[in-house]
């Protein structure tokens, strides 16, 4: 059984000491020219885990498409031009996994249409998301995931292959919910590091019981089941995200209050517009989506933010769920 993982930064870097601990071949790539992955080839290590040495790692894109199944871990605003790349090579006989959590700006597309679009041809396509730190993971935490597939057949396969004691995995069939609440709940954890950074955690409550109702109003509209936003795609992921101190969307909106600088990619900013491109094409409202965009962008100052969110009139707040 070989497995390939396609970026190897934090969370690429996890699937790969994941994958060779569950005694696969593992083979891991990125582009010629990153100095991170060069570190990664020299040390076999990282700030959050150790790679043994059977693993392979390689600037060869074709080598590592020698697998039976692909866990791709990219940027989610890169993968449109890897997916180009992907739909030269002949994939029938291998499980594509996205395991990145995000909306592609400008577009508002899935990751799973994008790759659709491009021509990938795959034996399956699937989503491997749900909550998690590489920094838990590695010191024997146990977390449930979820593999999302239209092919409910290959999400059993891929849970079968990947799930442990470690990881227990789970599995569905609503891509639309499941893509959109994985991506969603980065811009709600931004949302919680900015109350965070105000001394305001105790609205993190409020967050929590409003967010996720905002985004099964833009499920339903976008065709998916609304109750996959409940499940560990978004609202069972809150935990790492709108809490852990590894989250770096929590971190980012913490210090973006702050003024500080806060290094690593936040996939919940580039997201925050994705999201809201795709909401102004369905009709539906995203109040903290909104909030949030416009506190990064500066347009609104934060009392004033929190204030539209937390402090509308009582009959909005618990006005019905899909309304």
């Amino acid at each position: 059984m070989k497995v390939s993982v396609l970026g190897c930064g934090r969370w690429g870097s996890f699937h790969l000491w994941y994958a060779a601990k569950q005694g696969f071949t593992v083979t891991g790539w990125e582009p010629a020219g990153s100095g991170p992955f060069r570190e990664l080839m020299k040390k076999r290590s990282n700030p959050y885990l150790e790679l043994p040495e059977s693993i392979c790692l390689t600037t060869d894109l074709s080598r590592a498409l020698e697998a039976d199944q692909i866990n791709v871990s990219v940027p989610a605003q890169h993968f449109r031009k890897l997916a180009f790349e992907l739909s030269a090579y002949d994939l029938r006989n291998t499980d594509l996994v996205l395991c990145m959590k995000g909306l592609e700006t400008g577009s508002g597309k899935r990751l799973s249409t994008v790759c659709m679009e491009e021509g990938v041809r795959a034996r399956s396509i699937s989503a491997w998301i749900g909550p998690g730190h590489p920094q838990d993971f590695v010191k024997g935490v146990p977390g449930c995931m979820l593999v999302v597939s239209e092919d409910d057949k290959a999400a059993g396969r891929i849970t079968g292959r990947m799930g442990s004691s470690l990881v227990r995995m789970y599995r569905s069939t609503d891509m639309i919910g499941c893509e959109i609440g994985a991506a969603s709940k980065n811009v709600v954890g931004i949302a919680a590091g900015m109350l965070d950074g105000m001394h305001m955690s105790g609205l993190k409550g409020a967050l929590m019981a409003r967010g996720p109702q905002e985004v099964a109003r833009l499920v339903k509209a976008c065709g998916g089941d609304w109750r996959s936003v409940y499940g560990l795609s978004h609202l069972g992921d809150y935990e790492a995200t709108l809490f852990s101190p590894f989250s770096r969307n929590r971190g980012y909106g913490e210090a973006l209050v702050r003024g500080e600088e806060l290094e690593g990619l936040a996939e919940g900013v580039p997201t925050s517009k994705a999201m809201l491109s795709l909401a102004g094409k369905h009709g539906v409202e995203l109040p903290i989506t909104s909030r949030v965009r416009d506190i990064i962008e500066k347009r609104i100052d934060l009392k004033t933010a929190i204030g539209h969110l937390f402090l509308r009139p009582q009959k909005e707040e618990f006005s019905a769920l899909l309304s």
